[in-house]
Formats: structure tokens, C-alpha cells, sequence
């Protein structure tokens, strides 16, 4: 009698917890989709400048970038997955697109692999064809 309480009460802290995994879950797509529209509608570009090498807060390979909207300067890290190791410094000084939403600059995504041209809907233009080179296959 005591085992199939205890049992019962396992099985219905398996069912909660299921559930508050799968409401986290969606709560975190969704705030992830906010985002991209709200770059998507309210997005501007311009061009941003890699600083500098770094590591986001999982330790993967990230650069900083920054770049400018009314004279303001913002900051922001790009992703450097898929960027072969041995390329990380061509880099460096090298001017990419940003696009950036206009009421809060300081969302901003900086186009440095082909992958992060597609997923905004544009193709890599004939003069940053030297990523390619750059990236894994």
C-alpha cells in the first residue's frame, strides 16, 4: 500500500516536472523568435568592424564587433562556430554587415558566416567570398 503511493506521488512529480520542462522549452523559443522578428521588422544595417577574438559564455570561439548608429558606438559578440581555427585571425579589422534593431541598437546580429546570411534571408555578396575559405565543410 505504501509502495504504490509512493509510487503514485513519483509519477506525479514526474508528470509536473515534465511539464514545467516543456513550458521553460517553450518559453525559450519563444523569447529566441521575439528577437529575430524583432531584428527582422525593425532591423537596419551597417557595417561593424571585428575587435577582437573571444569566447562566449560557454567558452566557444566568439569576435567582438562593434559598430556605430547616430555616432554611438554599441558592442556586441558574434558567434564563431563553424570558423576553422587555423583562420580566426583574417578576421580581425575586417568590416562586416550588422543588422541591428533600430528602436534598441544594441540587439544586433553581424553576418560573418554564410549560414548567418541565409537565416536573414540575404546571399553572401561577391566581395566577402573569401569566407568561404574560411569556414568548415
Amino acid at each position: 500500500m505504501m509502495l504504490k503511493k509512493l509510487i503514485e506521488q513519483n509519477n506525479n512529480e514526474k508528470i509536473v516536472m515534465a511539464v514545467f520542462t516543456m513550458l521553460f522549452l517553450a518559453f525559450g523559443l519563444w523569447m529566441g523568435n521575439q528577437r529575430a522578428n524583432r531584428l527582422y521588422e525593425d532591423g537596419y544595417w551597417t557595417n561593424g568592424v571585428i575587435v577582437e577574438r573571444s569566447t562566449d559564455y560557454k567558452g566557444r570561439l566568439a569576435f567582438n564587433y562593434e559598430f556605430y548608429v547616430n555616432g554611438k558606438k554599441y558592442d556586441n559578440q558574434a558567434s564563431g562556430m563553424g570558423i576553422r581555427p587555423e583562420m580566426y585571425r583574417e578576421f580581425i579589422g575586417k568590416s562586416l554587415p550588422v543588422v541591428y534593431n533600430s528602436k534598441d541598437p544594441s540587439e544586433s546580429d553581424m553576418l560573418l558566416r554564410p549560414i548567418d546570411f541565409s537565416s536573414h534571408g540575404r546571399e553572401l555578396p561577391d566581395s566577402l567570398f573569401w569566407i568561404l575559405s574560411c569556414v568548415e565543410e
